[in-house]
């Protein structure tokens, strides 16, 4: 009996002896970084580990801003900071591994971007009180240049910049009012490459005057007094109007629209002549065909026919070019006065300003609808007369 007393105390002995070495055999003494990568969008780079340094240099376009970072470390190892929390790079940033049995190993991260070349000047822009206004930037010669309205004073100007990320600019944009003489501006980059550019602003003074006069036909405008129109119109119930796509070839400043009318306004049906002043309305629309301005016009009762100008120089216009704009005109309350005359048009084809598409316009009282209303209007295939002045 006292043998397996002995036996039995021994065999626990040893067991307690086994699980202890046990205990401290699974105790990691890992504490190594295995891997690191740094992921930006679907970009992803690694990065080499000596010792306990892990640097590198990546491209300039690869910010170290909202990253992720991926770091390998041995099974039961922890790491402080967590990865996951760190989103941004901007300097040294040290890691500590701890082994699962406590052992503490730091890591010194030192990755950089490259400084960027890039010395650009990207946009420059002049703000007016009616519009923003973008210049013209040739980066191979360095000059920036933009013809502004008139109205505007080259010595008290709002302009502004945008330049290459990390880049200066002197002097600073932003005290520069004064472009009533040409402005140098030095770029510089990152990397500290120079590059000087020259804004040149001037005043748009150069007066144009544009006209299509070519007529080998002429459609109906305004009103309608007929008893037995086609087309079950009724008299004094419809009102036609015109219109003309305008695309300038430079950048332009308007002053006077006109368009033609082949003869004084009239009854149709009876050919009596009005002998009346008339109020012409016009509709100038933007590439979008959102409303930019209207104005109105009186034609006076001796008008035989020829060309109306409508006036525009207080609308703060300005035409960009080759851009479609959309000019719209109509005898004012022409369904009820009645009277007609004819719009002067060219069925020609051909090419540049004067051969862009027409528009016909028609309202009816019996409708409920006017000429104001964007769904009465449709393309025309004509091509109708009409003349531009302003300064480009």
């Amino acid at each position: 009996m006292k043998t397996k007393i002995t036996l039995f105390s021994i065999f626990f002995f040893i067991s307690l002896l086994m699980i202890s070495c046990v205990s401290e055999v699974s105790l990691s003494k890992e504490n190594t970084i295995q891997s690191f990568t740094i992921t930006k969008g679907d970009i992803t780079k690694e990065f080499s580990i000596e010792e306990n340094s892990i640097s590198g240099i990546v491209e300039s376009t690869f910010e170290l801003e909202n990253i992720n970072l991926n770091i390998s470390i041995p099974k039961g190892a922890t790491i402080n900071p967590d990865p996951v929390t760190v989103k941004s790079i901007n300097g040294p940033v040290i890691f500590i591994v701890t082994a699962e049995n406590g052992d503490v190993k730091n890591y010194n991260v030192d990755i950089k971007r490259e400084p960027s070349t890039d010395n650009f000047i990207l946009e420059v822009n002049v703000k007016t009180p009616n519009l923003i206004l973008s210049t013209d930037i040739n980066n191979e010669n360095g000059l920036i240049t933009k013809r502004i309205p008139e109205s505007n004073d080259l010595k008290n100007l709002n302009v502004e910049f945008k330049f290459s990320k990390y880049a200066t600019v002197t002097p600073d944009p932003k005290t520069i009012k004064d472009y009533s003489e040409p402005v140098n501006f030095t770029v510089k980059s990152e990397s500290g490459a120079e590059k000087i550019y020259e804004v040149k602003i001037e005043h748009m003074n150069t007066k144009i005057s544009r006209s299509c006069t070519d007529t080998n036909a002429s459609k109906w405008f305004g009103g309608d007094n007929r008893t037995n129109a086609p087309d079950d119109i009724l008299p004094y119930d419809r009102n036609v109007g015109t219109g003309q796509i305008v695309i300038v070839d430079k950048n332009l400043v308007p002053s006077a629209f006109s368009i033609h009318l082949q003869e004084g306004f009239a009854y149709y049906e009876g050919k009596q002549k009005y002998n009346k002043p008339v109020k012409l309305k016009l509709i100038i629309k933007d590439p979008n065909f959102n409303i930019l301005a209207t104005t109105t016009t009186e034609v006076s009762q001796s008008f035989n026919g020829g060309f109306i100008p409508f006036d525009l120089q207080n609308l703060n216009l300005y035409f960009e070019a080759n851009k479609a704009y959309s000019f719209y005109w109509y005898l004012v309350d022409g369904d009820e006065l009645g009277v007609s005359s004819g719009s002067s048009a060219d069925t020609k084809a051909g090419s540049g300003f004067c051969y862009n598409s027409g528009y016909g316009g028609q309202s009816r009282i019996s409708r409920n609808n006017s000429l104001e209303d964007a769904n009465v209007w449709f393309q025309h295939e004509w091509h109708f007369n009409i003349a531009l002045e302003g300064k480009e």
